[in-house]
């Protein structure tokens, strides 16, 4: 009778200390992004993003990707110190966007 008393007050505990172990869920969050893909550019073309610095372009196979954030912006696209590209853009979160540049 003890030996059963015993057995079940271990198996009680156990399951006891067995429910109490548990796992928390959560979300991982991220920045959001958008990417903007200049196509038929060449190595001295310039971007500029809204009323930020121009950034010097380094393409490869004649595309580059810029790293922006998503909503609207102003793009502009310089060769040689003409504008070959002045538009308005609206991304999204996770979206490419691409523009062909004459």
């Amino acid at each position: 009778m003890k030996t059963l008393s015993l057995t079940r007050i271990l198996i009680l505990g156990a399951t006891l200390w067995l429910a109490g172990c548990s796992t928390t869920t959560g979300t991982l969050s991220r920045d959001p992004v958008a990417y903007l893909r200049l196509a038929g550019v060449t190595a001295t073309d310039t971007a500029q993003v809204d009323d930020l610095s121009p950034v010097s372009l380094t393409p490869k196979d004649q595309q580059a990707t810029l790293r922006i954030a998503p909503g609207k912006h102003r793009i502009r696209v310089l060769r040689s110190g003409a504008v070959v590209v002045d538009r308005s853009i609206l991304v999204s979160d996770l979206q490419t966007l691409e523009i062909t540049v004459p």
